[in-house]
């Protein structure tokens, strides 16, 4: 085969899409959101994943509280990360997106989940404390192992008896963006 064409290949393996970036998510609970403080410093917070199916205008959100750093935070500046580490078979998720705040009580009324009580009271449900952070996906990487967990660690095993690192053992990474 041409390198060129392997190159291609590679490439084109290592290609991602939303769809697929979103089912990987809705295996993990939770993530860490990323945000940058007024002087500069990054800030990162576990956050619960959400259905993205619920708001179709936007690729990822989240759920807060209007009175948390986090809302000043993305008001300065919305750029934002997030990102998940599953430990069983080391797969990882990181995105680059920017976030907006969406202030909207009826929507957050029709969105409302039992298990946001263990966050918000009753009281936030209807007082408009609670807002929507809406991200759009600007680049993201993930990845899953093929083979779990054993595959990395025979990588691991391999490349430490041979002049190959590990990296050159497993596949790459997905890309979107």
């Amino acid at each position: 085969m041409d390198p060129t064409d392997a190159d291609a290949s590679a490439n084109a393996n290592a290609q991602g899409s939303l769809d697929e970036l979103r089912a990987m998510l809705a295996e993990l609970d939770t993530a860490m959101l990323v945000t940058a403080q007024a002087d500069g410093s990054l800030r990162a917070r576990p956050m619960a994943l959400q259905d993205p199916s619920a708001i179709p205008d936007c690729d990822l959100w989240f759920v807060t509280s209007e009175d948390t750093p986090k809302v000043d935070e993305i008001e300065r500046d919305a750029h934002v990360n997030v990102s998940a580490f599953r430990p069983s078979d080391s797969a990882y998720v990181s995105i680059s997106a920017t976030a907006r705040i969406v202030r909207d009580p009826l929507l957050v009324q029709r969105l409302w989940r039992p298990d946001w009580r263990l966050w918000f009271s009753s009281d936030e449900r209807t007082d408009g404390r609670i807002v929507i952070l809406k991200l759009r996906v600007h680049h993201a990487e993930y990845w899953r192992p093929e083979g779990g967990r054993l595959r990395v660690l025979y990588s691991l095993a391999r490349a430490a008896l041979t002049d190959e690192t590990a990296d050159e053992t497993l596949p790459p990474p997905k890309r979107i963006g």
